[in-house]
């Protein structure tokens, strides 16, 4: 069954953003992700969060998010957007 990595973020440096989605979808091709939802304009329902940016990302699995989230690869990725930008992110199973 699929899983489905939902991500809200907010960067306070575009430029910075960029470079990082551009190494991170790298890493998540590798680890078997495919980007399938990107809105600069999500509609926010029930928070008084504003992210300006949503992303949903497909995995085979649970596992599967995972093994990319804790992965070396993503490791300095991970903490190079900390530096600029805050997220959010939760896993979801598809149906």
């Amino acid at each position: 069954m699929s899983a489905y990595m939902v991500i809200s973020v907010t960067p306070e440096d575009e430029e910075k953003f960029r470079q990082y989605e551009a190494a991170t979808l790298e890493v998540v091709g590798r680890h078997g992700g495919v980007p399938v939802a990107r809105d600069a304009q999500p509609l926010v329902l029930e928070t008084d969060a504003k992210p300006a940016l949503a992303v949903i990302l497909r995995f085979d699995d649970k596992q599967a998010v995972e093994a990319f989230y804790h992965s070396d690869d993503y490791a300095p990725l991970k903490e190079f957007r900390q530096t600029f930008a805050k997220a959010h992110a939760l896993v979801i199973e598809g149906l």
